[in-house]
């Protein structure tokens, strides 16, 4: 089963280096709701499964996969708007490193779903507000192929989520 979305990423580059916009983006590498957690999250996910469940294992290490690779565009845009792309969200002059606090360790299939898609879902929200914002068309861009295979996780741990819960 797909986990990524079979279309090319936009090219990384910004208009003009904006620190605005790159503190935006750096939530993406480093905040609560991050790209960071999402990896970690699904390797959470991925040992957990239990050897019952060798293919949803294979999906969760899958979409870590995919969520690197949003990652390391993230760091990319970050350093091309002029910030240092660390693990970390800054707000109101205040920068804090990510936690693994920021995870969730649920105890059944069912938690671990329905956490995944609900966490897909805050990625898209948080994303599409930064499109609304940002007004650098090529990191707008960026935003939308991302939101794409975002989409596509949900749709796949939802067919995993009716195999299993349901």
């Amino acid at each position: 089963m797909d986990t990524k979305v079979n279309k090319p990423y936009p090219e990384i580059k910004v208009t003009v280096p904006n620190e605005t916009y790159g503190l935006m983006i750096l939530d993406n590498v480093g905040g609560m709701n991050s790209e960071t957690s999402a990896i970690c999250q699904y390797i959470y996910n991925h040992s957990i499964a239990g050897e019952d469940f060798l293919e949803l294992k294979k999906t969760f290490l899958n979409i870590s996969m995919v969520e690197m690779h949003h990652l390391d565009i993230f760091m990319t845009l970050a350093l091309e708007l002029g910030l240092d792309p660390r693990w970390w969200s800054c707000l109101n002059d205040q920068c804090t490193y990510w936690s693994p606090s920021y995870l969730n360790y649920p105890n059944s299939l069912e938690e671990v779903l329905k956490t995944a898609i609900d966490a897909e879902y805050q990625a898209i929200d948080k994303y599409m507000y930064q499109a609304s914002i940002i007004k650098d068309p090529y990191i707008v861009a960026i935003l939308n192929r991302i939101i794409e295979d975002e989409e596509l996780h949900i749709k796949v741990l939802k067919e995993w989520e009716t195999k299993l819960v349901r």
